[in-house]
């Protein structure tokens, strides 16, 4: 088809005046009972207040995983009207007649040093001092299943980008701001930059604009994973761990899970602890899982038919779900890396989910690669389907088996898994319920990891190649197809740590 040049200017023009509506749309952000523009990019903001509350917009502020602190007495509401005004010059008049203190940090990657807002301190001036955090409701991840419902859960609002080698800062920026994207986030050891979008943008759409740009390696969905619900069986009274500090120089276990309830007194065992889900707050354990398995990792307490060692093993904390039980695939990422950082050699996935992604695969690859078992339940549903991350070639994929060792009827089973463990434990309260004898191979992975701990820190010289062949040559063998090569029983974890 021929178009005269009359009719393709016209088109041109139509274009442009599609995508500044489109721009405009996508930096429509809803407040509860407000309208308010904002989009923040490095040092750049745009926003667009009639008499909102600062409270409301400075909230917008902790979306991007700003730490906001503000004097209690300050109750402003405010209006403005920015279009990519420096950062500095829009909160002064912004925050008029109120003092301010800003915090950068520098995000690092492949597109180098990126300048990233930190912290905002606002405060009436000469009382810093009373400045308080910003209420804000409990950190929660924000999933969504698509436009259409049917792709597999995802963070809301959030793609994941890898830059295409040589892509320079400002190009990168240049994209962002076509597609109205904002960076919160950076790993730098998988060159992953963590973009968030305005509400109710349609990041499919996006998604799929971005892959095709010669900028972009590879981007995708903030794939979502939940914790299993382990079922519950009889009731039993408190349990009440005996903690022995651990060794000197003993090397760690990394738990990554929904954290851990400091009451129930393992303490002197963490070496290390944080929050990847609200970074700025003190580690717990919403749910309770998190703890359970962290006494198993560490060996305080043991699944049943085994006996808890003499010497508990150190423990890396790392909250990675919030307290629905989800977290993303950043959150993952950055947990990782965490877990590398403070010195573990065992990390425990006592989760998973049937979605298999490209980040998360080369996130665990590459962790392997550093060195670190990664350990990891095949699920609590006999589908035979695979799960991941236990499904991925570098990580040791873990079935249960019940009290007589044969397979437990949920636990799941697949050529992916590589071997079972006892399923059966009983645990103080947790997983949101009571004292008792719980089950799911979340228990069998954090047995199998507790296990490569122990040999580890007997044999402190061994690769995690030769521990990982140790445990195989220790299992006991299997008795049908479903218990991968082998079992790790009482027998087996005998003769893994014979002298």
């Amino acid at each position: 088809m021929y178009n005269s040049p009359a009719n393709d200017k016209s088109s041109k023009i139509k274009r442009t005046v599609l995508k500044i509506i489109l721009t405009a749309i996508i930096w429509l952000v809803p407040l509860p009972g407000h309208a308010v523009f904002f989009r923040l990019d490095g040092d750049r903001l745009w926003l667009q207040a009639d008499q909102v509350p600062l409270a409301d917009v400075l909230g917008q502020f902790t979306q991007l995983n700003v730490v906001v602190q503000v004097d209690p007495d300050i109750r402003e509401t405010v209006e403005a009207a920015f279009r990519g005004v420096n950062l500095d010059d829009a909160l002064n008049k912004l925050l008029d007649p109120y003092d301010y203190v800003i915090t950068w940090k520098m995000l690092r990657g492949p597109l180098g040093r990126v300048p990233k807002l930190q912290k905002i301190e606002v405060y009436r001036p000469g009382n810093r001092q009373n400045v308080r955090p910003l209420p804000q409701p409990p950190a929660r991840f924000q999933v969504t299943r698509g436009v259409a419902g049917n792709q597999p859960e995802f963070i809301r609002d959030e793609l994941l980008v890898g830059a295409a080698p040589g892509t320079t800062y400002a190009q990168f920026k240049a994209l962002m701001d076509q597609v109205g994207g904002m960076i919160v986030d950076a790993e730098p050891g998988l060159g992953i930059y963590l973009i968030r979008f305005p509400a109710g943008v349609h990041v499919e759409n996006i998604l799929e604009r971005l892959a095709r740009h010669p900028l972009i390696a590879h981007a995708e969905l903030n794939y979502a994973h939940r914790l299993p619900p382990p079922p519950t069986h009889r009731p039993s009274v408190q349990v009440r761990p005996k903690i022995a500090p651990p060794a000197d120089g003993s090397v760690p276990v990394a738990v990554l899970d929904s954290g851990l309830d400091p009451a129930v007194g393992i303490g002197p065992l963490v070496t290390a602890a944080w929050d990847a889900v609200a970074p700025e707050q003190a580690l717990s354990d919403p749910s309770g899982h998190g703890t359970q398995m962290a006494l198993l990792a560490s060996g305080v307490l043991a699944a049943d038919g085994l006996q808890p060692g003499a010497t508990p093993l150190p423990l890396v904390a790392i909250r990675s779900f919030d307290d629905q039980g989800v977290t993303s695939n950043f959150a993952l990422f950055q947990a990782l890396a965490y877990a590398a950082e403070a010195g573990a050699r065992v990390v425990n996935l006592s989760w998973g989910s049937e979605t298999d992604t490209p980040f998360l695969r080369e996130a665990v690859e590459r962790a392997a690669a550093q060195g670190l078992l990664v350990v990891a339940a095949a699920g609590n549903q006999p589908s035979g389907r695979p799960v991941y991350p236990a499904a991925y070639s570098a990580v040791i994929a873990v079935g249960g088996i019940d009290s007589s060792g044969q397979p437990w009827a949920q636990s799941n089973h697949g050529a992916f898994v590589d071997l079972s463990a006892p399923a059966f434990a009983t645990l103080p309260g947790g997983s949101s319920g009571a004292p008792g004898s719980y089950a799911g191979t979340s228990i069998s992975a954090a047995t199998v990891a507790h296990a490569l701990g122990q040999y580890l820190n007997r044999h402190p010289t061994a690769t995690a190649r030769e521990a990982l062949k140790a445990l195989q040559d220790a299992l006991t063998p299997p008795s049908g197809p479903n218990y991968g090569k082998g079992i790790l029983d009482h027998a087996a974890l005998q003769r893994l740590l014979a002298p």
